[in-house]
């Protein structure tokens, strides 16, 4: 039987002859479909749902490699202060360092301020951005600034691409920046200046924060409810492709233009993305596109070669509440939802900053710069097997909570254990090696071998992978989809401060060699306390109470169903009876 004579079978028209068509009694029915059931029923890996699955995860190599290129094209070249004085003029002066040097009267001088004068590299000066626009000595600070736009343009854009998908659509406003982003890295492989770099790598930044954001939410309202635990896997395994790629591609191209339009250019490959990405059914249906949702279920079971019992596929419950279209506003309307965005906002500052941290500084992991980077992004594939794991046994607030632990406590082994290459430079006396006090008592301490020091950092990096993927399920599924894209947005925007802050990070090592580490230890513990008052996601009952909760919140003065079945999916009773436990337990 075809899924339209079961739905015109489960609720027939009961107008008069010709009142009413055949399509309007199909709307009506349509309209009230769940979408989590529809994908359910297509299995746990239905075809067509894996193919949005991989859509959705395979941009994460186009971010992933346009990010972490940035440490090999930003590399401090080496150089020299090159003066040629005037013809006739005899100037003696001494050179004090690469950037400064002193005449016969005791001046100091910076080589960029001296006539004639021009920095000298010893490697091909279009190696690096740094040579090539001379952004070495004064100007150094400015190198930083290609990372910093990019998360910066992100963060600006993430609330309002949210807000757009949430009026147009997913597909659109995964699509649009997806080639915007595509277009403006090769742009960047090709400016002729400094500044035309950082203006397209700022939309470059807007443009791909935009696709990742969206592309989300539209994996997490394509796949089926049993399989939202294996979400993460193949993020984890795009993202490392194009980490890794980004330090293959090193290898073989010095030149940071041609490297740059090598990691910008795969891009290319996602132009037939127009034609296979599917539209997000929770969407269609929240916003009653009955046309949509019948082109989805068509083509579909069209695909997954099977016909899918809709009328068992109704909504249950009467969230009427949720089909009304939200904006940033709202959000404000619901002290719950307000709180719950705060939380989430500030575990996102950490995370994202912590990630960064650690891997746009991991070719400092060892001596040999590309084993640390190379090891900073395969220890992502573990981690997110074991995630996965974890997140099929324990809950979200579980797995979250032990990962922000782990990370902290990694971090303050990697900064206080003593490293056996480094043991020659303590002064027993009482002096100051790089970021520990020494003290005669270390004497009897036994120096740690720098390959076995360097574990702590990775596992600080696992760990922040498995709460990468454990806590963006936990905010997205509880919250409403009307009102989804909008706090997703939000909460990006502001998580994004951590990713904005992340390349300065390590000015912080000023005050004292270990204040970046601390910064990190002491958010990253602040963080795991904060899990523990968040809402459990996991079973469906769960996300329906909070759901239920954050919707009555949101149409606060709108009429209410009296029906106690609307509110707790049919199983009777009241709302605070059901919701108290859950928002308390396990906290």
């Amino acid at each position: 039987m075809s899924y339209q004579h079961q739905l015109h079978e489960e609720v027939p028209s009961t107008d008069p002859p010709g009142e009413r068509s055949r399509a309007s009694s199909l709307i009506v029915n349509y309209l009230h479909l769940d979408a989590d059931k529809v994908l359910s029923a297509y299995g746990k890996f239905g075809r067509y749902q894996m193919v949005t699955y991989l859509i959705t995860n395979s941009v994460h190599i186009l971010f992933a490699i346009n990010m972490m290129v940035m440490p090999f094209i930003t590399e401090d070249p080496k150089f020299e202060c090159e003066i040629t004085p005037p013809k006739g003029v005899n100037w003696d002066y001494t050179i004090v360092d690469k950037c400064t040097v002193m005449d016969s009267n005791n001046w100091t001088l910076t080589c960029s301020s001296i006539p004639g004068a021009r920095y000298n590299y010893s490697d091909d000066k279009h190696e690096s951005l740094a040579s090539e626009f001379n952004l070495v000595c004064d100007n150094y600070e400015a190198v930083e600034h290609g990372a910093s736009v990019f998360m910066l343009g992100g963060m600006l854009v993430a609330p309002i691409i949210t807000q757009l998908s949430d009026l147009f659509g997913r597909r659109l406003t995964f699509l649009i920046p997806l080639y915007v982003a595509v277009v403006s890295n090769l742009i960047c492989a090709v400016a002729p200046n400094y500044l035309v770099f950082l203006v397209f790598r700022f939309i470059a930044g807007v443009a791909t924060t935009g696709f990742s954001a969206i592309g989300w939410v539209l994996c997490m309202e394509s796949v089926a409810l049993e399989f939202r635990s294996l979400i993460p896997l193949m993020g984890s395994i795009t993202w490392v492709i194009g980490y890794v790629a980004a330090g293959v591609l090193k290898l073989f191209i010095s030149n940071w233009r041609w490297l740059y339009f090598a990691v910008s250019v795969p891009g290319i490959l996602t132009i037939p993305y127009y034609w296979l990405t599917p539209e997000s059914l929770h969407w269609l249906i929240t916003n009653k596109k009955n046309k949509g949702v019948s082109k989805y279920i068509r083509t579909s079971s069209r695909f997954n070669r099977v016909e899918i019992p809709l009328h068992e596929c109704k909504s249950s419950t009467n969230l009427d509440g949720e089909g009304k279209k939200r904006t940033f506003f709202d959000i404000f309307k619901c002290p719950a939802l307000v709180i719950h965005l705060l939380l989430n906002a500030y575990i996102l500052i950490v995370m994202n900053g912590t990630y960064w941290a650690l891997s746009l500084f991991s070719t400092e992991l060892s001596a040999d710069k590309m084993t640390g980077f190379f090891l900073s992004g395969i220890v992502e594939i573990p981690a997110g097997l074991i995630a996965i794991v974890l997140l099929v046994y324990f809950d979200r607030k579980t797995v979250s909570f032990l990962s922000l632990t782990l990370q902290a406590l990694s971090m303050i082994c990697a900064l206080y254990l003593p490293r056996e290459d480094s043991f020659n430079e303590y002064d027993l006396s009482g002096c100051v090696r790089t970021g520990v006090y020494a003290t005669p008592s270390m004497t009897a301490i036994l120096p740690v071998d720098p390959r076995i020091s360097m574990i702590f950092p990775l596992l600080a990096k696992m760990s922040n992978t498995i709460v990468w993927c454990s806590q963006p399920l936990l905010y997205t599924e509880s919250t409403p989809t009307s009102v989804r894209n909008v706090f997703c947005g939000v909460a990006g925007f502001m998580g994004d401060l951590g990713s904005v802050v992340a390349p300065y990070l390590k000015r912080l090592e000023a005050i004292h060699k270990s204040a970046p580490a601390l910064v990190i230890v002491v958010m990253s513990l602040m963080s795991a306390m904060i899990v523990l008052i968040l809402p459990e996601t996991k079973t469906k009952s769960c996300r329906r109470i909070w759901k239920i909760l954050i919707r009555d919140q949101l149409s606060y003065g709108d009429e209410k169903s009296n029906n106690a079945s609307d509110f707790d999916g049919g199983q009777g009773g009241s709302v605070p009876s059901l919701i108290l436990p859950e928002r308390f337990s396990k906290t």
